[in-house]
């Protein structure tokens, strides 16, 4: 008995760590970001690469000062953005940091992701 409660232990252990790897792929493209001449910046994994279990997922978007400037929710990647504030307008030219988190049943991750727009 004690011997398959250490096997589920581990097999646990291991899942939750092939997640985590799973996920430090996640980036966001293209950067420099144009919002007038890019329709929206890609949060999420690069092209040829196959992401794995679903996630709920949630973007918080930042200036450099540390003020949120939207937020965005998802069940899985990837998220756009369109380089739009909470209020509909364009944001300045500048450093945006994304903090993005992503958990499902067998883990919690969290990633900052450092962009910058320009125009």
């Amino acid at each position: 008995m004690k011997r398959y409660c250490f096997s589920i232990i581990i097999v646990l252990i291991l899942s939750v760590f092939l997640y985590a790897g799973e996920l430090d792929n996640i980036c966001a493209y293209p950067v420099p970001f144009n919002p007038k001449k890019h329709s929206r910046l890609t949060i999420g994994y690069p092209s040829g690469f196959a992401g794995g279990a679903n996630y709920n997922v949630k973007v918080e978007i930042f200036d450099i000062n540390g003020d949120l400037v939207i937020k965005k929710n998802s069940s899985s990647f990837p998220l756009y953005w369109n380089g739009r504030n909470s209020t509909g307008r364009h944001v300045k030219p500048g450093l945006y940091i994304l903090k993005v988190v992503a958990e499902n049943d067998n883990t919690y991750w969290k990633k900052n992701i450092r962009i910058l727009v320009n125009y």
